[in-house]
């Protein structure tokens, strides 16, 4: 079993698409951060999710 990640924001309901490993994952955070204002990285979070 292996792992990958989602982004999802609290703030604005963002949810990726797509299961990515965790670097890609983090760099996808940092991303949505600098396109959306309005979140914060408090908002924002990486989910483990098993593929």
């Amino acid at each position: 079993m292996s792992w990958s990640y989602i982004v999802t924001c609290k703030k604005c309901g963002y949810i990726s698409s797509e299961k990515l490993p965790e670097k890609e994952a983090r760099d996808l955070k940092y991303a949505h951060l600098e396109a959306s204002k309005d979140c914060s990285t408090g908002h924002v979070n990486l989910m483990k999710v098993r593929t």
